[in-house]
């Protein structure tokens, strides 16, 4: 009888166990749209971080460059003014001016005022509207003439880091044709030259301005008449020009080398 007892009272219990009310399932489609969620939650974040490193990596990459961008546009907003901008002002056409002097100012020896401008001897070019002042480093032809590409890229890289460049089989300025200047809008941050970053503030160079290049104590001023972005392959602009004109050229966006920054101004002065 308590063997009975027992196994009826173990049935008993296991009965109650099994009967049990079961977990509650969740639906399927709610189950189903979580693990939608988490998928593309994880790619988002994927996403955001690879943004933050890369802006990470673009900003120190960049440094200079962009902190001459930052400098220049608070300035801008200062109401700063470069003051090479006089060697393009125009000069106003004065009236010429009689006095009588009297008698006993002739015995003094009068100093009359000085306007005189000295011109460098070695070519330059001067942008006023970016505050730039740089010399333009020559580079030698022998290696365009040979068609050897590579050695004549290797030569330009090089004497970038002492100046901008005039493009080698391009016109000088006086003769009748394209004259071509390349610089560095943003270059590597250990690079041991100081003007890796000389044209990162090209991009703000407006139509009507005014840039000046000396060259052989002579100056030539221009004036903006062209500006557009082309593809590297896009050599045209290397290319004669029927008349004197003056064409710069800088890699864009900055810190890429993937288009070009073609800058083209006409002569309309030279002294």
């Amino acid at each position: 009888m308590q063997k009975k007892k027992l196994r009826k009272k173990r049935e008993h219990v296991y009965r109650l166990h099994i009967d049990a009310a079961p977990n509650k399932q969740q639906p399927v489609s709610s189950s189903r749209y979580a693990k939608v969620w988490a998928f593309l939650w994880d790619k988002i974040q994927f996403v955001l971080v690879s943004i933050v490193v890369f802006a990470v990596i673009y900003v120190v990459m960049n440094w200079q460059a962009l902190s001459l961008i930052a400098k220049h546009n608070w300035d801008v907003w200062r109401g700063y003014k470069s003051p090479l901008e006089r060697l393009v002002a125009e000069k106003p056409n004065e009236p010429e001016k009689f006095s009588v002097t009297p008698a006993l100012a002739l015995k003094q020896t009068p100093v009359p005022p000085l306007n005189l401008e000295v011109y460098p001897t070695e070519m330059r070019i001067i942008i006023p509207r970016i505050n730039q002042n740089l010399p333009v480093v020559g580079v030698k032809n022998e290696n365009l003439i040979a068609r050897r590409w590579e050695e004549l890229e290797s030569d330009i890289q090089k004497a970038l880091k002492n100046g901008v460049i005039h493009y080698p089989g391009t016109a000088l300025p006086g003769d009748n044709g394209n004259v071509v200047i390349t610089g560095h809008s943003s270059y590597y941050v250990w690079d041991p030259g100081r003007f890796k970053d000389v044209f990162a503030l090209l991009h703000d160079v407006k139509m009507g301005d005014r840039i000046v290049v000396y060259f052989n104590q002579k100056k030539y001023i221009y004036e903006v008449n062209k500006i557009k972005v082309v593809l590297p392959k896009d050599v045209d602009v290397l290319g004669p020009s029927p008349t004197e004109q003056l064409t710069l050229i800088t890699c864009t966006p900055i810190g890429t080398n993937l288009k070009r920054l073609i800058v083209q101004a006409k002569l309309v002065e030279k002294s």
